[in-house]
């Protein structure tokens, strides 16, 4: 015997996760994306609002936002071409590759933080389920009286479907790409505790979002709003549920330990 230890037995004291573990956690994960994520998508497709009232809707948000005098969805599309195919490429980019990105990664180094933004993600949803049902609202680009383009190509999008699910072009607001930046900043910045570029990037992200699916033609500046909203009632949410629920391992009691005269007088020395 040389006295080394087993690899897997040093990588379990170190805190890693063990090779079986992982591959279990993921599983799980992945059944469970697989079965609430497609179920919002249904509720979507499935409860497209009339056109009309989309559009209604989405005017009485324009005429709110030139209430508050915020009102500059045409502005941002005058933008120099180059920072409006930077804007498309992020649309697309900054939102499901970079989301999966960070939840694999937490998945990996910070469990606790992926169960975190896992949940506050599908309470977020949920949230935003309400609005899509109840205020269907047509995005910019499908409102013809405001002269906004489609600089994404979303046009496709807007009469294709999945699985036999349609997507849903009257889901404007709020905005959850805006919504979920928000919450994958939160956690991502907790996460990258010693990486400052990667906290700096955390915390302009949201509002590079904002800008993006306005410029795009794919948000009013409210649903931005709204969308952050939506994710930071989420957190209110989760943190409610913290504080009510009774914690799992109960009150932890310090025994006190015996020692005898002889270490007593030497502590005491």
């Amino acid at each position: 015997m040389d006295g080394r230890k087993p690899r897997l037995q040093l990588a379990t004291a170190n805190g890693a996760p063990r090779p079986s573990g992982l591959r279990r956690f993921a599983l799980l994960e992945l059944l469970l994306w697989a079965s609430l994520y497609p179920a919002y998508l249904a509720i979507r497709g499935t409860t497209i609002g009339n056109p009309q009232q989309a559009i209604a809707h989405a005017t009485q948000l324009i005429d709110i936002e030139r209430a508050l005098h915020f009102c500059h969805e045409q502005a941002l599309q005058r933008l120099p071409g180059v920072l409006l195919d930077f804007f498309s490429a992020y649309y697309l980019l900054g939102f499901g590759p970079l989301i999966a990105a960070t939840l694999i990664w937490l998945g990996i180094r910070h469990r606790e933080l992926y169960r975190e933004l896992r949940t506050l993600l599908f309470v977020s949803l949920g949230i935003a389920v309400f609005f899509y049902v109840g205020y269907p609202t047509a995005p910019p680009r499908l409102v013809p009286s405001l002269g906004i383009a489609d600089t994404v190509g979303m046009a496709g999008h807007d009469t294709g479907s999945v699985a036999g699910i349609r997507f849903n072009p009257y889901a404007a607001m709020p905005s959850m790409h805006v919504g979920w930046s928000v919450l994958v900043a939160i956690i991502g910045f907790r996460a990258a505790s010693s990486r400052r570029f990667l906290r700096w990037f955390f915390v302009l992200h949201p509002f590079v979002m904002a800008a993006t699916v306005t410029a795009t033609g794919n948000h009013y500046f409210v649903d931005s709003i709204a969308g952050a909203g939506a994710a930071l009632a989420a957190v209110g949410i989760l943190a409610g549920w913290r504080r009510l629920r009774p914690s799992r391992g109960g009150e932890i009691v310090q025994l006190p330990v015996a020692t005898t005269r002889d270490e007593r007088d030497r502590r005491a020395a």
